[in-house]
């Protein structure tokens, strides 16, 4: 196996290699993740028709239809982009904590990048969710209720920071744990956009292999009541739930559904059926609160647009009048028992990457075999190690390597977070003065005498 699937872009770069360049999809986490789990053959809840049943009674989608908000931006920030801290907002008291990264945290902020729904960085965050979302490298920042303050201040009630190249535990972040969504998911990996859609059209029957995001009103999500107060509660893959406010049997935060697998496809327009496959394999999965169903990444930063596409936001109840994606066309998966939010996070503990890695060239032993020795600190139970670009071992973290260097000029090392892009810094094992022949080397005195014993030369 090869590094370029796997290697840091930074790294292939000083590696003096190119990429071509290629229309952007949005950020994404590892293939083992929950979220590009295919659930064609998923079980269905026993409960499915009760909630679908009551979610229509309800209303169904918010605004009635399945409609597409443009609004959100994902930024791709340089590894050199400028930062802004985090200031507690709408105060200190109030900043979701610890559920959230601590205020005075610092994140990436291109002099391009814009806040959902505007184009810039200023954003009525008292009136609205002004998400701020950036990529750089395998970190994702989202900001929830974001606005630039001053310099170098960044308002915030919530700034979740996720490693992209890590799979998650169910519990995502942390139990009880919100995120920049109220159902404690990522963002970012959960939109589509017009590349990716572009992308996925240029393949037969294509799809865009992950889960798609979406939203209800909380009128239209579970509570349960408990000791005879109404409670909210969330299912897997959620963490966390915000305020819903419906009845029992409603479909609950974090809900993953499924398009029925008879809908009509081939009714609506290419790009439009990328997305409705995507939605019979991958599902839907019940995120935050608010009234439009869908959120796509706008085409600010993207190669393609929606326009080109033919996509636009009431493409799903009026392209095809007659067969509009209404909220029975779904059933509800079995993803676990419903769990009852208690607001009290408990924040998952993240291994810390790799890092200060070091290594030389050595012998085993006075005349034996020449080895490269190789020491690091970090990462989890297991690693990767690479030899230029090529994966050469998947090792336990002992924090330590040996064996023999191969022939021809050294390249550098790197040590990675098993089947991750979390690597340490590289390092070009140097030989030691023990690797050289002992006639080359300058005879070791024997004793303070013979040291200060004169050359022949000097006589």
């Amino acid at each position: 196996m090869t590094a370029p699937a796997r290697w840091p872009l930074a790294s292939l770069l000083v590696l003096g290699l190119t990429l071509p360049v290629a229309a952007e999809p949005p950020p994404r986490f590892p293939p083992a993740a929950v979220w590009h789990q295919d659930i064609r053959s998923a079980p269905v809840h026993p409960d499915s028709p009760t909630m679908i049943s009551t979610w229509v009674g309800l209303g169904g989608f918010g605004l009635g239809r399945m409609q597409i908000d443009f609004s959100f931006h994902v930024v791709r920030a340089p590894a050199d982009a400028p930062t802004r801290t985090i200031v507690g907002y709408p105060s200190a008291g109030e900043y979701y904590a610890p559920d959230c990264e601590p205020i005075g945290t610092p994140m990436p902020v291109p002099a391009n990048a814009a806040i959902e729904g505007q184009t810039g960085l200023s954003c009525d965050n008292a009136g609205g969710d002004c998400h701020l979302l950036v990529v750089q490298g395998d970190r994702l920042y989202e900001a929830y209720r974001a606005n630039a303050t001053g310099s170098g201040g960044l308002q915030a009630q919530c700034l979740a920071v996720w490693q992209l190249e890590r799979v998650y535990p169910a519990s995502n972040r942390g139990e009880h744990c919100t995120s920049a969504d109220a159902a404690g998911f990522p963002i970012a990996p959960l939109l589509f956009n017009a590349d990716e859609v572009h992308a996925a059209m240029q393949v037969a029957d294509g799809d865009l292999g992950h889960a798609i995001r979406f939203i209800l009103p909380n009128s239209r999500m579970a509570t349960t009541l408990v000791n005879g107060n109404r409670r909210p509660v969330y299912v897997r893959p959620g963490s966390h739930a915000g305020g819903p406010s419906g009845p029992e049997t409603a479909v609950p935060y974090g809900s993953r559904l499924r398009l029925r697998a008879d809908f009509p496809v081939n009714l609506y327009p290419p790009a439009a059926q990328v997305i409705l496959r995507t939605m019979q394999r991958y599902g839907i999965v019940l995120s935050d609160g608010g009234n439009i169903a869908l959120t796509a990444e706008s085409d600010r930063y993207t190669q393609h647009t929606w326009a080109e596409l033919g996509i636009g936001s009431r493409v799903f109840d009026q392209a095809v009048p007659a067969q509009p994606v209404r909220a029975q066309d779904f059933v509800v998966l079995q993803t676990g028992p419903r769990i009852v939010e208690t607001y009290d996070c408990v924040r998952n503990a993240i291994d810390p990457d790799p890092a200060a890695l070091t290594g030389r060239i050595g012998r085993s032993a006075p005349g034996g075999q020449t080895l490269v020795y190789l020491q690091w600190s970090g990462g989890g139970s297991q690693v990767d190690l690479y030899r230029g670009t090529s994966l050469l071992a998947t090792l336990a973290n002992t924090g330590r390597w040996t064996g023999k260097p191969g022939t021809g000029p050294q390249p550098p090392y790197r040590v990675c977070a098993r089947d991750s892009q979390a690597c340490s810094n590289a390092v070009v094992p140097l030989a030691d003065r023990y690797t050289q022949p002992a006639s080359s080397r300058a005879r070791k005195p024997a004793t303070l005498q013979d040291a200060r014993k004169p050359r022949p030369a000097e006589r």
